[in-house]
C-alpha cells in the first residue's frame, strides 16, 4: 500500500514550468561547452598558440618602416597652408618626385608612390602638420627681436614640419633628399608663377587706371588753353575805375582765381597748364615704366611656365635671372630685376629647415599588439571548429548507431 501510494504521488508530481525547463536546458549546455572544450583543449591551444606565435614573429623580422621629420620655421596661414598641400600632392609634383626616385634607383618607393589610391594613403608616406610656435620653443637667437617675440607671442610664427615614411632603412637618406628637393626647390616655382600671374593682372590694372587719368587730364589741359586764350583777348579794365577800398580773401587762390585782375588770372590759368603738362608728363612716364616691367614679368612667367612641367628649381630661376641683369641698358629694369633676385636669394635662404640631417627612426611596428589580436582571432575560430568538430561527430555515432 506504501509503495503504491508513493507511485501515485510520482505520477502525479506537478510538471516543470517553460522557465525551469530552459534554465535546466542552459545548464545543460553550459556543462557540455565546457566538456567540448576540455576534449578539444590541446586543438584549441595548438590552433591558436602557435599561428599566433608564429605570426608575431613573422612581424618582427618583417623589413619594418622607417621615418624623418624636418622642421620648418616659416609664417604660414591657414590659406597658404592650403595652397602649399595642393601644390605638393598635386600629379604634376608627384610624379617629378616619382621620376627622381627611379633616377636613383629608389623604384621601390617611387612604385609605393605611384600606387597611392587615396589621399589618405598618400599623407602616410608623406605627411605635413603646421603647429604654432610658442615662445619656449624658439630659439634665443630668432625670439630676441621684438617683432619676432610679438609674433610668437600672438602665434602668428609658426612651424611646419614634413614627415616622410618610407623603407628599408638604409634608403630613406636619399628618399628624404629627394622629396626635401622638392617642397624647398620645386614647390617655391609655383608660388612665383602665382606672384608674376598677380604682378601682371596688377599692372595691366595700373596701366589702365593711367591711361584713363591721362585722357581726363589732356581734356582739362584743352580747355585751360581755350581760357587762355580766351582771357588774352580781353580788353583789360580800367584800374583807376575799381574801388580801392575792397580786400578779397581767398581760401583757395586757384579756384578763385576769377575774381583776380585779369593779368593775375592770365598768370594762373599759365600755371595751371604747366602743372597739367608736367602731370600727363609724370603720367606718361608712368605708363612706360609700367609697360616696360610689364613686358620683363611677362618675359620672365614666359620662362617658368615652359619649365614648370620639368624639374625646374628656384636656384634655376635665381641663376635666369642673374644671366638676364647684364642683357638690359634700363637702369629701371636692371633695378627691379637686381631687386627680385635679392628676394629670391631671400626666399632660397629662409627655406631650410631648423635642423639640416634629422634623425631617422623606425617606425613602431606593435608586435604585441599584432600578436594578441591574431591569438583572439585564432581562439575563436579554433574554439568554434572544435565545437563542429564535436557534432560532426556525434552526427556520425548517432547515423552509424541508426544503422546498427
Amino acid at each position: 500500500m506504501t509503495v503504491s501510494q508513493n507511485g501515485a504521488a510520482k505520477s502525479h508530481s506537478p510538471p516543470m514550468s517553460a522557465q525551469e525547463t530552459s534554465v535546466c536546458e542552459d545548464e545543460i549546455d553550459l556543462r557540455n561547452y565546457f566538456r567540448i572544450i576540455l576534449k578539444r583543449k590541446y586543438f584549441i591551444a595548438l590552433a591558436s598558440v602557435l599561428p599566433a606565435l608564429a605570426f608575431g614573429l613573422i612581424v618582427f623580422l618583417w623589413p619594418g618602416f622607417y621615418k624623418v621629420t624636418y622642421i620648418y620655421d616659416v609664417d604660414i596661414s591657414a590659406k597658404q597652408y592650403r595652397i602649399l598641400l595642393d601644390r605638393f600632392y598635386c600629379s604634376e609634383n608627384l610624379d617629378k618626385i616619382i621620376t627622381r626616385l627611379k633616377e636613383s634607383g629608389l623604384d621601390e618607393y617611387a612604385q609605393s608612390l605611384a600606387q597611392t589610391a587615396t589621399d589618405k594613403h598618400l599623407k602616410k608616406l608623406v605627411n605635413f602638420e603646421i603647429s604654432p610656435l610658442s615662445a619656449g620653443a624658439a630659439t634665443p637667437s630668432k625670439a630676441a627681436t621684438p617683432e619676432r617675440l610679438l609674433k610668437t607671442q600672438e602665434g602668428t610664427d609658426t612651424l611646419l614640419a614634413m614627415t616622410i615614411v618610407g623603407k628599408p632603412g638604409k634608403d630613406m637618406q636619399k628618399i628624404s633628399l629627394i622629396i626635401r628637393d622638392s617642397l624647398e626647390n620645386v614647390i617655391p616655382i609655383y608660388s612665383v608663377k602665382q606672384e608674376l600671374s598677380e604682378t601682371i593682372a596688377g599692372l595691366r590694372t595700373r596701366m589702365a587706371g593711367i591711361e584713363q587719368g591721362g585722357f581726363a587730364l589732356v581734356i582739362e589741359l584743352e580747355g585751360k588753353k581755350a581760357t587762355l586764350l580766351k582771357l588774352k583777348n580781353l580788353k583789360p579794365q580800367d584800374f583807376n575805375e575799381i574801388p580801392t577800398n575792397i580786400t578779397l580773401q581767398f581760401s583757395d587762390m586757384a579756384a578763385n582765381s576769377t575774381y583776380l585782375p585779369l593779368a593775375y588770372q592770365i598768370q594762373a590759368v599759365e600755371s595751371g597748364i604747366i602743372n597739367l603738362e608736367e602731370n600727363i608728363k609724370t603720367n606718361q612716364d608712368q605708363y612706360n615704366y609700367c609697360k616696360d616691367l610689364l613686358w620683363l614679368n611677362e618675359k620672365i612667367l614666359e620662362q617658368i611656365s615652359n619649365k614648370t612641367s620639368l624639374h625646374y628649381t628656384i636656384q634655376e630661376f635665381h641663376s635666369f635671372l642673374t644671366a638676364a641683369v647684364d642683357s638690359y641698358e634700363s637702369n629701371q629694369l636692371t633695378g627691379y630685376l637686381n631687386a627680385y633676385i635679392t628676394k629670391t636669394e631671400n626666399m632660397i635662404s629662409m627655406n631650410v629647415p631648423l635642423v639640416e640631417k634629422p634623425k631617422i627612426y623606425s617606425v613602431p611596428r606593435g608586435t604585441v599588439r599584432k600578436t594578441l589580436l591574431a591569438f583572439v582571432v585564432l581562439l575563436i575560430a579554433a574554439t568554434v571548429a572544435a565545437f563542429a568538430a564535436e557534432g560532426a561527430w556525434k552526427n556520425r555515432a548517432h547515423t552509424a548507431k541508426e544503422a546498427s
